[in-house]
């Protein structure tokens, strides 16, 4: 766990270096690093989006279940005071 902080140190330097250092124009070079970054948050954004959605299937599903369940016992407990 302590060497987490040169570990990291030494990745973000690698990454500097490796895009200064590139054999690509600086130009060329920024527009492909933008480019990315656009392509990660638009999957970033879907994959947020889609998740959103499945808990809000689930949330449904919960609520009808409970709501199922209440009724199931509410009969139960009209039936055992007969």
């Amino acid at each position: 766990m302590k060497s987490l902080p040169g570990i990291l140190i030494g990745l973000a330097a690698g990454v500097v270096l490796g895009v200064l250092l590139a054999p690509d124009k600086g130009k060329s070079t920024r527009k492909r690093i933008s480019n990315d970054a656009d392509s990660f948050f638009k999957d970033l954004q879907d994959q947020l989006q889609s998740g959103i959605e499945t808990i809000k299937e689930q949330y449904t599903d919960f609520v009808q279940t409970s709501a199922s369940a209440k009724d199931a016992t509410g009969q139960a407990q009209r039936r055992a005071k007969r």
